[in-house]
């Protein structure tokens, strides 16, 4: 397999995780949002901590208490979209000669030595991910598995700490070096997203793979419920990026439309060169205009069938959504590489990409938290594997079962 560097650029933080917290309950009720961007909760969305404060009119450790009575984190693990993509990636790459590097900011506090000592245990070259006094970014993540029909869902309360002034100004040369750029999360880094058009198109320019992938814009939705959300400066972003990422509500904010028929249709005009839509438990939509991947128009293929069945299984082990979007980024980021090595760009196959990023994501389900801590090199590409096989049959599809190796 030819040799393959992807950097990664985003957000890395502390996940700080209540698991069984009841939506519908009073608790949680009285402080959800009212109206759009006002700063309240809301399920599957993001705020942040200080807007919520406001919002809620008192510190946020007040109100976890009420809403949760009380009781401590059920669980602290690794966070953010571009850190546990590219955990997911390495690990499912472990054996191969893909080379994985992150940059970003943590600050020098407890939550900081816990982020390093998880990622002590991955492979991911973290050499420049800088330490900056202050305040490492964290989210306080509340998890019902309940919600929407039993698929689950989580409520976000983020804390940007150091990742605040994070810029491209500190963004050392190297990154530039890689084969595959990918951007993130970047709306928890504001520095970094609000400079996106001019950090793709100088990575285009410099021949490189662009790929985002994107989170919850609380800052856009709370600034203005009505507009749009940006990507960068202009919408220039769009003709830049090789590969965007996004999930269903994320679509329709950055499209300003109302369905995701709509959403496509913006994204192709802005001259996106692919995109993956991804909707929960709904089936996921591809399209590619053909350039790294081979053509293929507006298309929807499932979800696993495999992981729904061991989500309602009673012996599948307790889990929560925490880090499905971004363990899905991450397997698609796995094959990329992968069929990089060994096929010419224009010939990569976004469904067999999408089909690595499904099963990771549907795999999240099934642990606490974004990062899966291994016992042993190659755990979770065996599981991955499993599933892997299991949706190849579902789909009828010829795909790889295993980066790089068809099995």
């Amino acid at each position: 397999m030819t040799s393959v560097t992807i950097n990664g650029l985003g957000c890395s933080l502390l996940d700080i995780l209540y698991t069984d917290i009841d939506f519908s309950g009073r608790g949680f009720r009285t402080y959800c949002s009212r109206r759009e961007g006002d700063g309240g909760l809301a399920p599957g969305k993001l705020v942040f901590a200080e807007d919520f404060q406001r919002f809620a009119g008192t510190e946020v450790r007040s109100v976890l208490r009420e809403i949760t009575g009380g009781r401590m984190p059920d669980h602290e693990n690794l966070g953010g979209p571009a850190i546990v993509a590219l955990i997911n990636a390495v690990q499912l790459l472990h054996s191969s000669r893909v080379r994985i590097r992150f940059f970003g900011t943590l600050g020098n506090d407890r939550a900081a030595r816990r982020i390093l000592q998880i990622l002590g245990r991955t492979d991911v070259d973290i050499r420049n991910y800088e330490h900056t006094p202050g305040i490492s970014p964290s989210t306080v993540v509340l998890s019902d598995p309940r919600w929407d029909h039993g698929n689950g869902e989580r409520a976000f309360i983020s804390t940007l700490g150091v990742a605040a002034d994070y810029t491209p100004h500190r963004l050392p040369e190297g990154f530039w070096e890689g084969d595959i750029l990918f951007f993130g999360g970047s709306a928890l880094v504001p520095g970094i997203h609000d400079s996106l058009t001019a950090l793709v198109r100088r990575a285009k320019d410099q021949e490189r793979i662009t790929v985002l992938s994107t989170v919850y814009d609380s800052r856009n939705q709370h600034a203005s419920a009505s507009r749009r959300w940006p990507l960068g400066e202009t919408d220039e972003t769009y003709a830049h990026t090789d590969l965007l990422v996004t999930d269903q509500e994320e679509a329709l904010r950055l499209s300003g439309t109302d369905s995701i028929d709509r959403a496509c249709r913006f994204f192709i005009a802005k001259d996106t060169g692919a995109f993956i839509i991804t909707r929960g438990s709904r089936p996921v939509v591809l399209f590619s205009r053909g350039g790294l991947f081979r053509r293929l128009e507006p298309t929807e293929i499932p979800v696993s069938r495999e992981v729904e069945r061991r989500l309602k299984s009673r012996t599948n082990p307790k889990g929560d959504t925490t880090g499905c979007g971004d363990n899905f980024v991450g397997g698609v980021l796995a094959s990329m590489a992968a069929q990089l090595g060994g096929r010419p760009q224009g010939e990569l196959d976004l469904k067999e990409a999408a089909a690595w990023g499904i099963c990771s994501g549907g795999f999240a389900c099934f642990y606490p938290g974004g990062t899966f801590e291994e016992h042993s090199p190659g755990e979770k590409l065996g599981q991955i594997t499993g599933l892997l096989r299991a949706y190849r049959k579902q789909i009828g599809g010829s795909f790889p079962v295993s980066p790089g190796q068809d099995v």
